[in-house]
């Protein structure tokens, strides 16, 4: 069993059950929040549902998300939720509009894709 990551109070947290679809390839009794950060918010900014989003932004600072979002999430997340998660964690228009144009012209191998 993993080592619970505590809060401020000293309390054990972990990933919150109405969170565990998205994590379907895991146990995610076994995700850490600090640990396991990058993929919790990639999960969640790009697949998840309101009330993970508003835990997501109640779980890690600004800093936090704009740090996976300079770091990882400029790179992978599709321009939509992109856009959206830049703009809730404060990053400048001028970045934003950056990353979006950078988003916009990546290569998606999803898209040209033809079923037979």
């Amino acid at each position: 069993m993993r080592k619970k990551t505590r809060n401020s109070s000293g309390n054990s947290v972990g990933l919150p059950e109405f969170i565990f679809p998205l994590f379907w390839e895991y146990d995610p009794e076994n995700i850490d929040i600090e640990l396991h950060a990058n993929i919790i918010m990639e999960r969640v900014m790009e697949r998840g549902p309101w009330i993970s989003m508003v835990w997501l932004k109640k779980t890690y600072s600004r800093n936090q998300l704009v740090s996976y979002l300079e770091k990882r999430g400029n790179r992978i997340l599709s321009p939509r939720e992109l856009n959206y998660w830049a703009l809730m964690s404060g990053v400048s228009a001028d970045k934003r509009k950056n990353w979006l144009k950078n988003a916009s012209e990546r290569h998606d191998v999803w898209r040209d894709r033809h079923s037979h």
